[in-house]
């Protein structure tokens, strides 16, 4: 009998193999994409970190480019 709190190993197969394919479909992306996908996490970061309260310097924040 598997733990209460335990997700089942059909479960977890499921969420590894799910890993694998998002890991492999970034690999695939052309390198713009991939700087693009970036520059849109640190704007996320920075609001985030702004809604905390949190000042930052300015050579911290993200800039304000299109790539």
């Amino acid at each position: 009998m598997a733990e209460p709190n335990r997700p089942s190993d059909e479960l977890l197969a499921r969420l590894y193999e799910g890993k694998r394919a998002l890991h492999a479909a970034q690999r695939a992306l052309p390198f713009p994409e991939k700087i693009r996908q970036l520059l849109e996490l640190q704007k996320i970061y920075y609001e985030v970190l702004r809604a905390r309260g949190v000042e930052l310097q300015p050579w911290q924040k993200p800039w304000d480019i299109e790539p």
